[in-house]
C-alpha cells in the first residue's frame, strides 16, 4: 500500500471522498492508518498479521486522537506484537473481563446470588449499590478497585448523607467479601476504610407526656395509620412486622410471625394485648385480600412517611411544642424500657420483643427452655393498661 509522512496540518487538511472511506497509511509507523469516511470522519487503527492473518486495532477517533497519540499507540501495539501478544485479542480478552467481572455485573450478581436469599432488607442493598456506586464505577473491573477509589467514593456521599455512606461502606464490605470467596478478587479494598462518621446507638424514648400526645395523634390520624400506629405501641413489633400482618397468621391472643419477616430469621409469635386485639377487631376485612393493615384491599400498608409528618404535627399540637425527633422503631426502646419500669424481668422484655439471648449466654441458649409466654401476655397487658392509665389521666376516654 502507498504510504505518505503524515503531519498534523496533512491530517486536517485531507478531504473526504465522494462515496465509501479512504485509507491512507503512515510512512513514518507501519501500519499505522488513518481511514477518512464519506462523511468527513477521521479514524486512527493499526494493521498487522498474526500467523498471517489480517488484524486491525481502532485506536480512536480524530482530533479526540491526534497523529502523535496514534503514533505512539500503533508503536505500543507493535512492541506488543514483537513479545508474542495480539492486541486484538488482548482487547477482546478485556472486553470479556469487563463485562464477566465489571463492578455492575458483580454488584447485581451479589444482589441476586447472596442478598436476595439471606437479606430480608436485600431491596435496601440493591437500591444503595444502584444508587451511589454503580453510577461511580460502572463497568470498572473489581481487581482495579483501590482503596482510594473507596475511600473517594465514601467522601463523596458522606458530603450530603453520611449515614448512607456509612451503610454504602457496609454492603461494599459484604459485596467484596463475596467476591473473595469466590476468587474473583484476592484483596477487599475497603478494608483499612474506616465510617465516615462513628455509628451511635440510639437512646431515644417516648416520654409518658409523648406518649399521650402520640394516642390523641393517631386518634386524629385516624384509618389504617392510626390504627397500625396504635398497634405498634401496644405490641412493640417492628414497623414491616405489622405492615405485612395477615389475617390467617393470628390465632386467639398470638400473632405468628414467619422468619421471612423477622430481623432474626427466626419464627416469632407477638403476645397480643386485650389493647391490640381491640385495634385488630376494628380493622376491616376486604375480599380477597390477606393483609390486616391495608389502604387498598390488594396490597400491604405502605407511605409511612407522610403519616409519620402528620402525626409529627398531631403531637405538636397536643403538646403545645415541637415534638422532638422520634421514629416509629423508638417505640419498642419504649415499651422495653416502660416494662422494666414496671418491673418487668429482661428475660420476658426479650420474650415481648422477640429478641433471642446472647450466645454468650450459656444458661439461657442450653438450659433455660422455657418460653415465657404467659409472662409475655401478662407483660403486654401491663404496658396497655400503663397507657390506658395515662391517657385515661390525662382527661380523655381510652379503651384499650
Amino acid at each position: 500500500m502507498p504510504s505518505i509522512r503524515l503531519t498534523a496540518i496533512a491530517v486536517e487538511r485531507l478531504t473526504a471522498p465522494e462515496k465509501g472511506r479512504k485509507d491512507i497509511y503512515d510512512a513514518e509507523v507501519p501500519g499505522l492508518v488513518l481511514r477518512i469516511s464519506s462523511t468527513g470522519v477521521k479514524s486512527w487503527s493499526f494493521t498487522y498479521r498474526v500467523k498471517g492473518q489480517p488484524r486491525r486495532l481502532t485506536l480512536g477517533a480524530h482530533p479526540g486522537v491526534s497523529l502523535k497519540l496514534a503514533r505512539d499507540r500503533a508503536r505500543e501495539a507493535r512492541a506488543a506484537i514483537q513479545r508474542g501478544e495480539d492486541p486484538v485479542e488482548d482487547r477482546k480478552e478485556a472486553e470479556r473481563e469487563r463485562q464477566l467481572n465489571g463492578f455492575t455485573s458483580c454488584a447485581r450478581e451479589f444482589v441476586e446470588r447472596y442478598a436476595k436469599p439471606r437479606q430480608r432488607t436485600w431491596k435496601e442493598t440493591q437500591r444503595i449499590l444502584e444508587k451511589l456506586a454503580i453510577p461511580v464505577w460502572g463497568d470498572k473491573p473489581v481487581k482495579e478497585i483501590r482503596r482510594r477509589d473507596v475511600v473517594e467514593l465514601l467522601d463523596n456521599v458522606a458530603v450530603k448523607t453520611p449515614h448512607q455512606a456509612n451503610r454504602l461502606r457496609a454492603y461494599l464490605s459484604r459485596l467484596f467479601k463475596w467476591l473473595i470467596e469466590r476468587e474473583v478478587v484476592e484483596v477487599s479494598p475497603i478494608i483499612g476504610v474506616a465510617p465516615r462518621i462513628k455509628p451511635v446507638a440510639r437512646s431515644r424514648i417516648l416520654s409518658d407526656a409523648e406518649l399521650v400526645a402520640l394516642w390523641k395523634a393517631t386518634g386524629r390520624l385516624g384509618g389504617v395509620f392510626g390504627a397500625a400506629t396504635r398497634f405498634l405501641m401496644t405490641t412493640g413489633v417492628r414497623r414491616n412486622e405489622a405492615s405485612f400482618l395477615r389475617w390467617d397468621e393470628l390465632d386467639g391472643t398470638w400473632a405468628a410471625m414467619p422468619a421471612s419477616r423477622m430481623k432474626g430469621g427466626r419464627d416469632f409469635r407477638a403476645a397480643l394485648s386485650p389493647a391490640a386485639l381491640a385495634i385488630l377487631d376494628g380493622m376491616p376485612r376486604f375480599a380477597g385480600c390477606p393483609y390486616v393493615f391495608t389502604t387498598n384491599g390488594r396490597t400491604p400498608i405502605s407511605g409511612w412517611g407522610k403519616a409519620k409528618v402528620r402525626l409529627d404535627e398531631y403531637m405538636s399540637t397536643e403538646l403545645g411544642e415541637s415534638v422532638g425527633d422520634w421514629r416509629l422503631h423508638d417505640l419498642r426502646r419504649t415499651l422495653a424500657s416502660g416494662l422494666a419500669g414496671l418491673g418487668t424481668r429482661s428475660e420476658v422484655i426479650k420474650r415481648v420483643l422477640g429478641h433471642a439471648a446472647s450466645s454468650s449466654d450459656v444458661t439461657a441458649v442450653h438450659y433455660v427452655w422455657h418460653g415465657y409466654d404467659a409472662e409475655a401476655l401478662a407483660a403486654v397487658q401491663a404496658w396497655g393498661d400503663h397507657i390506658n392509665e395515662l391517657v385515661s389521666g390525662a382527661g380523655a376516654r381510652a379503651k384499650l
